[in-house]
């Protein structure tokens, strides 16, 4: 039951990081023509990769015995929560983004809480 969820939680993930990547490729190009002094897309680029990557490492160690692929994710995903909304201030839209990744880092603390809770039994 939980690698099902970790898993599905995961490509959850993926689908959100690469629509972010998406979505930020293009604010770049266009703060970069336009020579606009933003830096959203930017911002956007690194809590996409951010959230890519905690979302690959918690599938990739969904069968993990102990609980390092949970830790690595909630660190990634909180770093990206961080910086997303360190941004809201100026772009209210990371804030959506925020809450995903924070979202995702709560999802790792109770995999984590449960696992532990499993292995007292």
């Amino acid at each position: 039951m939980m690698k099902n969820i970790k898993l599905w939680a995961g490509i959850l993930g993926v689908v959100f990081a690469v629509y972010l990547l998406l979505i930020s490729c293009y604010e770049a190009a266009w703060n970069v023509l336009t020579m606009s002094g933003h830096f959203n897309g930017i911002a956007g680029i690194v809590i996409a990769v951010l959230l890519l990557a905690g979302s690959i490492v918690r599938i990739g160690m969904r069968g993990a015995e102990d609980d390092s692929g949970s830790i690595i994710s909630l660190v990634l995903f909180s770093v990206a929560a961080a910086i997303a909304f360190a941004t809201t201030g100026i772009y209210h839209y990371m804030q959506n983004w925020a809450i995903i990744c924070l979202v995702m880092g709560i999802v790792s603390v109770l995999m984590i809480m449960w696992k532990n809770s499993s292995m007292k039994q």
